[in-house]
Parts: structure tokens; C-alpha cells; sequence
């Protein structure tokens, strides 16, 4: 075990920091030496009576068996479970950010007052077909490795960096169009339910519904982008009423 914990992070370090599947098949296996490592003493503990010759050694046998534990062992493999996923998750935050922020400058802002469809629109949503893109690969590549739980939370945490991005010009903008209104709701509309399906599982038979609450669950922004662009066609005494009725809660 202490082998492992040495010499895998070593020799394929620098797999493990740069390919998402490498990190999430280390967690994989550092959560699974951790479970074994719990048990692992309580396993062995009764065979060491049988290996007494003597009186003696049956008392020396019976000592060793009641400190025989590998609990020890328990922290060290959750602590690099949690830092291989951890520094992965990170990486792609930062990754996601180099898609979308270029497209996404102050001018975005300024342009949701326009009457017309300009080019910091398409620009808009070119980042958020990128942004979906890139964690359509990341699903692939961690929704076959990772328990369902430790999947949902990963790319809970990916959409929410998404949906940040593109939630903040827009509730900085001071004035905002029709079009650029109906534009914004189209835009979030699909932000939405592309972002639900990443959270679609193998073994899950969730309809649309269903997926909207899973990633209403692990994703804090969704409900707040989903409000947002729902807001966008609805009339003031429309939004009041709404609110008033918990239709947004």
C-alpha cells in the first residue's frame, strides 16, 4: 500500500495532472484501498492464533492481533483521492474559463442594448456551444470511471463555472433590448438543458424533468440561470407574481 501511494503518483504524475481519465481512475482506486484498508486488519485478525507453536508465542500471536489495523492508512489514500480529482477539476475550471471569457468581454454587456442581432451575440453562444463541448468529452471520459455520486458532483461543479461566466455580463448590463431579451432567453434555455443531460448516468432512466432536479441539486447556479432566462419574456407583474407564488425558489 505505501508502495503504491509512492511510486504511482511518481511515475505517472504528470498523466494524472493533465488526462481527466487518469486522475479519476487514481481517486477510483485511493477511495478502494482506503475501504479495504478500513477492514483489512479485522480480515487477518483471527488467523494469527493459528500460527502459535507454543504457549508463548500463542500470547505473543494473540497481542499482535489485537493491534493488527490498517486504519492508518485510511486518511492518506482519501487525501490523494481528493487532490488527484481536486487539481483536475481545478485545471478544467480554468480551461472552461479560457473558452468563454475571450468571447465574453465588457463589449457583450454594451451589445445586449442593441435592437439587432450583432456579432458579440454569436460570439455568446459559440462560447456556450465550446464551453458544452469540452464537458460532453470530460462526461465521456469520467461518466464509465467515477461512482455516480463523485460524477454528479465533479460536473456540478464544472457547469456552475459555466454558468457564471455567462450569468454575470448579463446582470451587469444596464439596459437590455427585446431582442437582445429573447436572444438571452434562448441562450440560457439551452445552457439549461444541455447542462441537464451531463448529469444523464448509464444506469439512469431520468426524463428531462428528472435530470433538471439532479442538476438543480449539484449545481448551485442552475436554478439561477434557468430563473434568469425565464425572466427575460415575462412582464414585471408577471416576474412579481411569480415570485410571490415561489415559482422560482
Amino acid at each position: 500500500l505505501d508502495l503504491f501511494r509512492a511510486i504511482i503518483p511518481t511515475r505517472f504524475g504528470k498523466e494524472i495532472a493533465t488526462i481527466p481519465r487518469f486522475a479519476a481512475v487514481l481517486h477510483n482506486d485511493c477511495v478502494y484501498l482506503a475501504h479495504e484498508a478500513s477492514f483489512l486488519g479485522a480480515e487477518y485478525k483471527e488467523k494469527f492464533s493459528k500460527l502459535a507453536s507454543s504457549v508463548d508465542e500463542s500470547s505473543r500471536m494473540k497481542m499482535l492481533s489485537e493491534i493488527c489495523t490498517f486504519v492508518d492508512l485510511v486518511p492518506p489514500f482519501r487525501d490523494l483521492a481528493s487532490k488527484s480529482m481536486g487539481s483536475m477539476i481545478e485545471m478544467q475550471k480554468v480551461q472552461l474559463c479560457e473558452l468563454i471569457s475571450p468571447r465574453l468581454t465588457t463589449s457583450f454587456t454594451d451589445a445586449l442594448g442593441s435592437n439587432e442581432s450583432v456579432s458579440e451575440w454569436d460570439d455568446a453562444e459559440t462560447a456556450l456551444k465550446a464551453a458544452i463541448h469540452h464537458l460532453r468529452h470530460l462526461s465521456q471520459a469520467w461518466k464509465k470511471v467515477l461512482s455516480r455520486n463523485v460524477y454528479h458532483i465533479a460536473m456540478g461543479n464544472l457547469v456552475d463555472t459555466v454558468f457564471v461566466l455567462f450569468l454575470e455580463p448579463v446582470m451587469k448590463a444596464f439596459e437590455i433590448s427585446d431582442p437582445a431579451s429573447r436572444f438571452v432567453h434562448y441562450l440560457f434555455l439551452e445552457a439549461v438543458k444541455s447542462s441537464a443531460e451531463l448529469f444523464r448516468t448509464d444506469d439512469s432512466s431520468e426524463g428531462a424533468e428528472g435530470l433538471f432536479k439532479v442538476a438543480a441539486t449539484h449545481a448551485v447556479e442552475f436554478e439561477k440561470i434557468k430563473a434568469v432566462g425565464q425572466f427575460m419574456l415575462m412582464r414585471l407583474d408577471d416576474i412579481q407574481r411569480g415570485l410571490e407564488e415561489g415559482k422560482f425558489s
